[in-house]
């Protein structure tokens, strides 16, 4: 069997891998979609070494065979790939902090006994049982390949100190900033402005229910959201383009005593004026990846159409061209999402 992994820069190979088989505590499972999340992108843009485990980490498809003591799903569900509960046994779980668990974050980040031999651009993949959930029935395969950037969004939502009305700011028209757009706004933003250089991207932003669209090209976003929100600034930025400009951009946005929530992840260091910072008595969250019971928030979301998935999806690819999709993401914006399809 053969899966992609990124190999170097600009560079993606089909490398021979042996037959999932299951075992103890594993399941295998045949894949139908496996989503091209930007830490791939950036992988494959910048050749630094990747990890096998997550080339390929937003993925669905179907139970095939189970290894012993796997219970919770059965051959035949529908399930996508998650992130394990605590396992109660690590220190973090020991001092009660089960959101910092070391064992679920691990496999979430692909060490340890939680991570596959390789991700989700394959046919097929044997992973722990422990991280797959299943997938409602009213979910399409597109929605359920992208549950986890979902989760994901909802994750960074409900770490950050939001309040019903709040004005929000998000930066970056990415899947994540789309996706984090809606769940503020499900969470009760009373009005939501969204930074993007990218006109498509804009034009998606306002139909995901943005209510003004900044073009940081052409406009001065700050100036933009004061006469938009007030000359005080928002009540809450998401950061989710992981720039080092727009990091250190997002507190001039941010009235005093605001939140400022990192959500994309930087490729560079980033400088910021701390000064600033201090004055404004920003509060600062940062988040990473989920946590399992949020999956279960984010397929209500999608259930009940707060969280619109389909819209990001722009294409669907086979295995054969995939390293093609890798290029067109790198350099063409219209692109959002694309998806592969190991049965094409």
């Amino acid at each position: 069997m053969e899966a992609a992994l990124v190999t170097g820069k600009n560079k993606l190979e089909l490398v021979e891998m042996p037959e999932p088989a299951p075992s103890p505590g594993r399941a295998v499972v045949d894949i139908s979609y496996c989503g091209i999340c930007g830490t791939d992108l950036h992988a494959y843009q910048s050749g630094e070494p990747y990890n096998p485990a997550i080339c390929g980490h937003e993925w669905t498809g179907n139970v095939r065979a189970l290894g012993q003591d796997v219970t919770h799903v059965k051959e035949g569900d529908r399930v996508a790939i998650g992130v394990a509960s605590a396992c109660g046994q690590c220190a973090p779980c020991r001092r009660g902090e089960t959101t910092y668990c070391e064992t679920a974050f691990a496999g979430m980040v692909g060490v340890g006994p939680l991570a596959a031999t390789h991700g989700g651009f394959a046919p097929s993949i044997a992973i722990d049982a422990s991280r797959l959930y299943q997938v409602q029935p009213k979910l399409s395969d597109v929605e359920a390949s992208l549950l986890e950037p979902a989760t994901v969004a909802v994750h960074a939502v409900w770490r950050t100190d939001m309040r019903l009305g709040d004005s929000v700011v998000v930066v970056g028209a990415g899947p994540i900033g789309l996706l984090t757009l809606q769940c503020a706004r499900a969470a009760g933003a009373g009005t939501v402005v969204l930074i993007e250089p990218q006109t498509s991207r804009r034009s998606l932003g306002a139909q995901l229910g943005a209510d003004l669209m900044i073009d940081p090209k052409s406009e001065d976003a700050v100036e933009r959201v004061q006469q938009h929100v007030g000359k005080d600034g928002a009540d809450v930025v998401f950061e989710c383009a992981g720039i080092p400009q727009t990091i250190n951009q997002s507190v001039e946005l941010t009235r005093r005593g605001g939140v400022v929530s990192l959500v994309g992840f930087p490729s560079l260091p980033a400088e910021i004026d701390a000064a600033n910072w201090l004055i404004k008595e920003v509060q600062l969250v940062a988040s990473l990846g989920c946590l399992r019971e949020e999956f279960d928030v984010a397929q209500g979301l999608v259930e009940d159409q707060r969280l619109k998935l389909e819209p990001l999806h722009t294409s669907t690819v086979s295995m054969s061209g995939i390293d093609d999709a890798f290029a067109r993401l790198a350099t063409d914006p219209e692109e959002v999402k694309i998806l592969v399809d190991p049965r094409a």
